[in-house]
């Protein structure tokens, strides 16, 4: 259950947030000023707080000045109660982080709905890899299950760089990351690249993502993302390596081996072939596929053509 601190000094309006919160389900605590509203931000970790402005012993904004400057509340939730409906008191709160305003009075209806569009934009770019702007695992879940739900077609394909951890080890982790911001940057014009295209492309981590395309589209959009991978990759090393067609690194079992130039490996699953149950079904048949597509030391897909019936 979600939550909520309210923090303010008038017990009327205190007690009409509580009531409100409570009703609309959510789990609710309160403190009578700053001081107090702190404290409880420490020790009973809220998912939002609700934050008077001018209260007595410490006011809203040096609550708020305190907890912005820490790591772990960086990203806490807070919408500031004002009196004023003046820019300079809505102008401080903004530039020490606040999240939004509400002025007194306000209808319930309102509040409860900013509450709701904060907590889910929260959520959402704190799923966003940091590396690639991406949506990450949770998204990547609720847009796969949302198809599954809706009984939609559709196609998942799965990304795997081969021989990155051998690029990774030999010309440093700036040097991956830039290759991960590359790859991003392929599977966006690759799915740019199909007008009628209605695609998600999310990053599950490392060097692996996913797109979710039309069914009909799956196998263009992994040729022109193998086409424009494969174009750009050699950019990034350097050119006794390429030359070579080959890298000289450590194993997982710490001997000496020649890697290839990295390549992209493609599992692609359709929900006309496969009968996909839920999202950890989709994501056990693309492990599967994607050994197979591996085996290969140059870009390719793999298409799951066995039907599955359940």
């Amino acid at each position: 259950m979600t939550k909520v601190l309210v923090v303010d000094d008038e017990p009327l309006l205190k007690e009409m947030l509580y009531d409100i919160f409570s009703m609309a389900g959510y789990d609710v605590i309160t403190a009578e000023n700053g001081k107090e509203g702190l404290d409880k931000i420490y020790s009973e970790s809220p998912d939002f707080v609700i934050l008077d402005c001018s209260m007595p012993v410490m006011d809203g904004f040096e609550v708020l000045a305190i907890i912005r400057k820490e790591a772990r509340f960086i990203n806490l939730p807070v919408i500031m109660l004002t009196a004023l409906a003046g820019d300079t008191e809505q102008i401080k709160g903004l530039s020490l982080g606040v999240d939004d305003y509400i002025t007194k009075p306000f209808k319930s209806s309102v509040l409860l709905t900013k509450v709701k569009n904060i907590l889910e934009r929260k959520k959402q770019s704190l799923d966003v890899n940091p590396l690639t702007s991406l949506p990450g695992n949770v998204s990547i879940q609720k847009y796969v299950e949302s198809k599954i739900t809706d009984k939609s077609d559709f196609a998942i394909l799965y990304f795997d760089l081969s021989n990155f951890k051998s690029f990774n080890d030999k010309y440093g982790f700036f040097a991956g990351d830039n290759v991960i911001r590359f790859t991003a940057g392929v599977l966006e014009k690759a799915v740019k690249g199909f007008v009628k295209s209605d695609s998600f492309i999310g990053h599950i981590g490392g060097d692996d993502f996913v797109i979710i395309s039309p069914i009909d589209l799956s196998i263009p959009i992994a040729e022109k993302v193998i086409e424009l991978f494969d174009l750009g990759i050699k950019d990034f090393y350097n050119r006794e390596d390429i030359e070579k067609g080959y890298i000289v690194s450590i194993d997982r079992n710490d001997n000496i081996q020649k890697f290839p130039i990295m390549a992209v490996s493609i599992s692609i699953i359709a929900t006309n072939i496969a009968d996909i149950v839920d999202f950890e079904d989709v994501a056990q048949r693309a492990s599967e596929l994607k050994k197979i597509a591996k085996k290969n030391n140059k870009s390719s897909y793999v298409f799951e053509r066995r039907k599955y019936g359940r």
